[in-house]
């Protein structure tokens, strides 16, 4: 436990500087820059590094694609279906809760964290575990509430359904265009290939991607913010908040816990545990954005953002406790 927390703490010390920046408007107004920069560069140049520089492994096992990409998808459609038939008040709400509930921040967070807590061996299991888990819902959301999405009008104001060739047209690129899948299927055929970098490239692209770690969590923190007006404003219900935060932070990981006891004793140990801690990343940031485009409103991912967010301090290091 105390090893575990070793590893994570000034990873959360960091998000807490990020937290804390975010208090002054001038960070709040460039994190958009600081995401980017992340996104675009930091983060797929760390994952080409750890990725060309890991063992490949023997299999790809069967068991991370139920894990990865079956599970989260079963569990997304059944909160949906619960919520949107059972509880017919908060039917407007049955999307965004339960993608919050079950899209975890496995770019950020877990392949960092992963990486930090198993070594660089399972750099390859996590991020084919990130792109298996951010496919479901890159796709599948969008898919989901393509008739539904909601765009302003430019001469009226009013709210107009997007194109069945928009919502094909954003999903291609957040999944094909992303950067991370890029770096990922980059760093496999270099490794694979074993195609001769030069060492001045390979030495640009790991300083940039030291970067990585410390810059998402630092505009981790700082997203914080607005999710946390929006918890503040009142205009959510505190029940459905708690739900999101308690189904993300406890019950999809501890249910994954169960499923690889149930189908994972034939698979690698790395690719179990791999799949377990990404379970157990909060909500993601990128399941914000999702609901923000095709929901009426965001208000309610980002208040389960910030609250699985702030809990994962303790879930995050208790499950790995157990796990490890």
């Amino acid at each position: 436990m105390f090893a575990t927390l070793n590893v994570l703490a000034p990873m959360f010390v960091i998000l807490g500087f990020g937290f804390a920046a975010g208090y002054a408007k001038s960070f709040r107004e460039r994190a958009g820059g600081l995401n980017q920069f992340v996104f675009f560069i930091s983060l797929p140049c760390f994952v080409y590094v750890a990725i060309t520089t890991a063992e490949l492994p023997d299999s790809f096992p069967w068991q991370v694609w139920v894990l990865a990409f079956v599970f989260p998808a079963v569990a997304f459609l059944l909160i949906y279906a619960v919520t949107h038939w059972l509880l017919p008040k908060h039917r407007e709400h049955a999307a965004p809760l339960a993608l919050s509930s079950t899209y975890g921040n496995v770019g950020y967070f877990g392949i960092p964290m992963t990486i930090a807590l198993l070594g660089n061996d399972a750099a390859i299991p996590a991020v084919l575990v990130h792109l298996l888990h951010n496919l479901v819902f890159l796709v599948g959301y969008p898919l989901l509430r393509g008739q539904q999405a909601q765009q302003p009008s430019e001469s009226s104001g009013r709210r107009t359904s997007l194109s069945a060739r928009t919502v094909v047209r954003e999903i291609v690129a957040r999944v094909f265009y992303n950067p991370v899948t890029i770096s990922t299927v980059l760093g496999l055929l270099v490794l694979i290939l074993e195609v001769p970098v030069a060492a001045f490239i390979n030495d640009s692209l790991e300083l940039l991607g030291q970067t990585a770690i410390p810059l998402a969590l630092f505009s981790v923190g700082i997203a914080l913010h607005p999710a946390l007006e929006s918890l503040r404003s009142g205009s959510i219900s505190i029940g459905l908040v708690v739900s999101g935060i308690g189904m993300k932070n406890i019950v999809f990981p501890m249910a994954t816990v169960a499923l690889v006891a149930l189908i994972g004793q034939s698979a690698s140990a790395d690719w179990m545990i791999t799949s377990i801690l990404m379970a157990a990343m909060p909500m993601s940031t990128s399941g914000y954005i999702l609901s923000e485009r095709y929901d009426e409103s965001g208000d309610l991912a980002a208040a389960i953002l910030a609250g699985t967010t702030l809990l994962s301090i303790i879930t995050i290091p208790a499950l790995t406790a157990m796990v490890l």
